[in-house]
């Protein structure tokens, strides 16, 4: 059996053979999900959310999750650099740092900044599915789940394989990887590893990057035990990354993580987990010229938890809590250390600085089926150290009707604290300076619409409202030429998304040509109190998703993404010449990828082309996306 862990609970596996991206076929909805602290499938879940599916990843013909991601309307990833170098997600207007990023279901968010919780050493190989949760999720996953959760669940196989692919491509472009699977026993094991690089498509967008995944498990009568590690090792030149002034930026960057969990019991089970990562990183403003300015950072998330669920006639109740250490060693962040440590690896750098803080969190749920009614209501009780006078309480409840087969109303409601990051609160650079008295960002939001789900048609339409006090924003001010954390004083995201996916398998006249299409669509609108100066944060305003699978012949297949995106506000641009900054409109663009791919029973064949308008973009910062990219690969499985 593969399980979510997010749900500290076992499911059952699915496998979706023609559904396209974003709304699954029925099989997925015997899968439990994100969305519950007690187990939860698909259907018992009265919130939105969102999966892509190994079939979807394998169709697609990315080189990493993100860029399909990039396609789907739920979630605003933007990228920086390419093949996963640096990304952010945002979701419903929320900024990149409040979302939490988990791997089967354990935190791996970064404190030090959301730029960096996408550090992820997992290769789209060895990914099962992509869970999306939309909206605030602290009662159920803590203050870091402040607008959503992307939950990545990793493959477990029953029986053993091993593949290899290798991938070339435009710029210089090439890829090799590895992932196997075996059976001995109890034991499960999977294992990947893949090498990247490419001398960029532009000057100073190279990059070299480096994976390596583990994840074993042991089951045996209602005992699972669950170990996964990782690493990660990249450098990059980071051009336009995070100022227009300085394109000659460069980042080398070190992620270990591991984490280990234990589920055992039937009518009451008990879950208890332990979790590391740390990050590493050293970055440079200028790449020739170290001296002129870097940073040395070294982050610790050091958790343990535990989930005790018990099951009676019509009720599931969960109780448990939630213990996190956020650490920082670096030369910029943090208040001054009595004792500087040397940075190992270097000749001269020392860790001038420190900042930890410990969070505790305490929960209680109760899931109620009454009929055609589902009830989900909780509690959970926050406190920090950084703010020991303040303790948070996260109440909500979610509610679900069903009013004809495969459809259901639902309704939601939740609260949800966010703390600042220690970027927010103390970096400092020539064009950025931290804020020391910022307070938690706050927000209460609302979620209501209708799910649909029979025969070959999924579809969605959702309406939700979020509001906000004290939200974090960077602004930048032209009198100091530089981007300030403040808290708004006043922040509202109304908006809506809608999906269907209509599944043409079985269909004798179009299903021998055409496997399936889904269109997905967000607006939202946002109202914040912004003075006199230009925000970092600027959200998708419309964004337009499109996947269609063809079915050409026995062996292969037509994959296209169409994605339309409108984003509000304006990007900061530097001109050299005149050593003055100005701003430009975000413009609106189209983004299509195609792949086409043959396979057979042990050897599959593709070739991708992405972006194939050829269009000129930004998604952040002020770092250009490329244009048309050739990609072709071959992938042995046996």
């Amino acid at each position: 059996m593969a399980y979510s862990l997010l749900n500290r609970m076992p499911l059952i596996k699915a496998q979706a053979d023609t559904a396209a991206v974003n709304y699954k076929s029925l099989e997925i909805e015997q899968v439990e999900v994100i969305g519950r602290r007690s187990q939860a499938v698909f259907t018992d879940v009265s919130r939105m959310v969102t999966i892509v599916s190994r079939d979807d990843i394998e169709k697609a013909g990315v080189q990493n999750i993100l860029d399909l991601l990039e396609f789907i309307s739920t979630i605003d990833i933007r990228q920086r650099g390419n093949f996963g170098i640096q990304a952010d997600a945002s979701i419903r207007g929320g900024s990149f740092d409040h979302v939490m990023i988990l791997v089967n279901g354990i935190n791996l968010s970064d404190p030090q900044t959301g730029h960096l919780s996408l550090d992820l050493p997992i290769d789209h190989e060895a990914i099962e599915r992509v869970e999306i949760l939309e909206g605030p999720a602290a009662r159920v996953l803590g203050p870091g789940a402040f607008t959503g959760a992307l939950n990545i669940i990793t493959r477990r196989m029953d029986r053993n394989s091993i593949a290899a692919s290798q991938v070339f491509g435009d710029f210089g472009y090439r890829r090799t990887q590895f992932n196997g699977m075996m059976k001995t026993g109890m034991l499960h094991s999977s294992i990947s590893a893949s090498h990247s690089a490419s001398e960029g498509f532009a000057p100073n967008t190279d990059h070299k990057l480096q994976n390596l995944f583990y994840r074993g498990t042991i089951s045996k009568n209602e005992t699972l035990l669950d170990l996964q590690s990782g690493y990660q090792h990249k450098k990059f030149g980071a051009g336009g990354f995070y100022s227009p002034r300085f394109p000659n930026q460069f980042e080398e960057a070190d992620v270990w993580f591991a984490s280990l969990k234990i589920t055992t019991g039937n009518v009451i089970k008990v879950s208890p987990v332990v979790y590391w990562r740390r990050r590493k990183d050293h970055f440079l403003l200028e790449r020739e010229n170290p001296a002129f300015y870097e940073n040395f950072h070294l982050t610790d998330v050091y958790g343990s938890q535990l989930n005790i669920s018990a099951h009676h006639k019509h009720a599931t109740s969960t109780l448990g809590f939630d213990l996190r250490s956020e650490n920082i060693l670096s030369n910029n962040i943090g208040f001054d250390s009595p004792e500087p440590i040397a940075v190992r690896g270097t000749d001269s750098a020392f860790y001038t600085k420190r900042y930890s803080r410990t969070n505790f969190a305490v929960f209680g749920e109760s899931h109620w089926v009454a009929g055609k009614l589902k009830i989900t209501g909780g509690l959970m009780v926050n406190w920090n150290t950084a703010y020991p006078n303040k303790p948070a309480v996260f109440p909500g409840v979610d509610m679900s009707y069903r009013m004809l087969p495969g459809s259901h109303l639902f309704f939601s409601f939740n609260r949800a604290l966010h703390l600042p990051t220690f970027t927010d609160l103390f970096y400092k650079d020539p064009v950025n300076q931290g804020n020391i008295k910022l307070s938690p960002n706050r927000m209460i939001a609302f979620e209501g619409g209708l799910k649909y789900n029979k025969d070959r048609f999924t579809g969605n339409l959702t309406f939700f409202c979020h509001l906000g006090k004290d939200i974090i924003d960077w602004l930048w001010t032209f009198s100091h030429n530089r981007y300030t954390p403040v808290n708004l004083d006043n922040y509202r995201a109304i908006g809506m998304t809608s999906g269907l996916t209509v599944n043409f398998a079985g269909n004798s006249a179009t299903g021998k040509w055409l496997s399936s299409v889904s269109v997905n669509y967000l607006y939202l609108s946002i109202n914040k109190s912004i003075p006199d100066s230009v925000s970092k944060y600027y959200n998708l305003q419309h964004k337009l998703g499109i996947s269609v699978r063809h079915k050409l012949s026995q062996k292969i297949t037509l994959s296209w993404n169409i994605s339309y995106q409108d984003r509000f506000g304006e990007v900061v641009i530097y001109q050299a010449t005149d050593g003055k900054y100005s701003t430009h409109p975000y413009k609106p663009f189209w983004l299509i990828d195609g792949t086409i791919r043959w396979n057979s029973r042990y050897i599959w064949v593709f070739t991708e082309i992405s972006n194939m308008l050829d269009t000129r973009y930004i998604d952040a910062g002020s770092a250009i996306q490329p244009g048309r990219w050739l990609k072709a690969g071959l992938a042995v499985n046996l």
